[in-house]
Parts: C-alpha cells; sequence; structure tokens
C-alpha cells in the first residue's frame, strides 16, 4: 500500500479487499495440488478406508438390496464395468470414488433418482463409469483454470476439497439432464454428448458471474419417455 501510496483512510477496505484475493488467487493453486493428490491416490482394496467407502457407496444407492460378495456381478447394477469396481478406479484414483460418495451422500434421493435415469431402456447409462468420468471432466475444469470463476464467487478465501466435490455434484445432475435431453443412439454417444456438454460449460464460465452451485433439492424428476 506504500509503494502504491494507497491512503487506507480513504480506501478503508482495500487491505481487507486485497487480502480476500490473494487468498483466493493462492487457495485456488492449493486446491488444485490437494486435489491431484488425491487423484494420485490409487483404490487399495487392502485398505479398510477405501473398502469402507465402497460400501458405504453401494448401501447409499442400493439400501435394500444386500451385496451377496465383495467382489460379484451386482456392482454392475450402479454402472460399475465388472464384478470389482476396484479397476474402474485406476483412472482417477480414489477421487473418483470420493466424488461418487459424496454426491450419494449429500443428495441421496438425487443420486438415486439419477441411477434410476442410468437404467433408462432407451438413453441409459453406467452410473458409476459416467460419475468417474465426470471427475475428469471436473478436474480438467480446475486445472485449465475455467473453474476460477465460479470458485472466485462462491468462495471468499481459500476453497477446500468440499468445494470441488459441490462442482461435481452440480455437474452430474446437469449432464444427466444433457444426457436425455440430446437423445443419444446409444452408449456409444458419450464422448459426443460429453464434448457438447464441455463446451457448453466452458462458455458459461467465461461469463464472470456464473456460479455452479448444486441447488437443486431431492424431488423425483421424471425422465419423458419418447
Amino acid at each position: 500500500m506504500t509503494i502504491k501510496s494507497i491512503n487506507s483512510d480513504i480506501h478503508s477496505q482495500f487491505s481487507s479487499v486485497l487480502k480476500t484475493c490473494l487468498s483466493q488467487i493462492c487457495g485456488y493453486q492449493q486446491l488444485i495440488s490437494e486435489v491431484e493428490c488425491v487423484r494420485k491416490t490409487p483404490y487399495c482394496s487392502e485398505n479398510v478406508e477405501h473398502e469402507k467407502m465402497l460400501m458405504e457407496l453401494w448401501e447409499k444407492l442400493m439400501p435394500e438390496t444386500k451385496l451377496e460378495e465383495r467382489v460379484c456381478h451386482q456392482w454392475e447394477t450402479i454402472g460399475f464395468q465388472g464384478s470389482d469396481p476396484m479397476t474402474d478406479f485406476r483412472g482417477m484414483g480414489i477421487l473418483g470414488l470420493q466424488n461418487l460418495l459424496y454426491f450419494v451422500t449429500h443428495h441421496t434421493e438425487t443420486a438415486r433418482q439419477l441411477l434410476s435415469h442410468s437404467n433408462h431402456p432407451k438413453y441409459g447409462y453406467s452410473f458409476a463409469i459416467v460419475g468417474i468420468n465426470l471427475t475428469h471432466l471436473t478436474l480438467h475444469l480446475l486445472q485449465s483454470g475455467a473453474l476460477k470463476t465460479h470458485f472466485y464467487n462462491v468462495v471468499q478465501g481459500r476453497p477446500h476439497l468440499e468445494n470441488f466435490h459441490q462442482v461435481y455434484s452440480y455437474l452430474f445432475y446437469e449432464f444427466d439432464k444433457f444426457w436425455f435431453s440430446e437423445k443419444p443412439r446409444d452408449i456409444m454417444e458419450f464422448n459426443r454428448v460429453k464434448d457438447k456438454f464441455q463446451k457448453k460449460l466452458i462458455i458459461r464460465l467465461k461469463n464472470k458471474s456464473t456460479v455452479l452451485m448444486p441447488t437443486f433439492t431431492d424431488r423425483y424428476r421424471p425422465i419423458v419417455q419418447s
């Protein structure tokens, strides 16, 4: 303030605003490092905490169905590719599981609703696999700097991992709506739809007032048959 000859009596709020801005800028970079650290942590079936999170994911999505065995084809009913979900987390590490679990824990009814949507006879998709792909998308938006607009508008200071999970939850809900609005021929159109969804997001995030908050409520949103 001395170097710039800023009079604190005239600009009384300058110091606090500057501190907030610096905290947001540094905090954004710290969040990138924190998220990347989680992503680099591989899922390990011998890690008790990892296994506990995986079981919680099943129980929250399928409360009335008991998992017969840890490794079984029941996992495919919630959108994993095979009998052991561990293999699907290789790309995004434990971050993919944390994202999914946060969504189903904090927005349980909405997550179950989306799981029901994923079983649509014509426009169905693999719930868990799509969720992991959306982890990759959310991470890309973070690392590219596209999410600065959102976080600078929402967090007055340093953003934390929970803020990243909140954006992920919002994107999952919005992608589900976008997927059905696109009426894809089959799951092979996933990349096309995802890329279009991503482009729309990036354009939206160029608006400096954009906020990506999960303001949806856990109410049933039926899919219109067509």
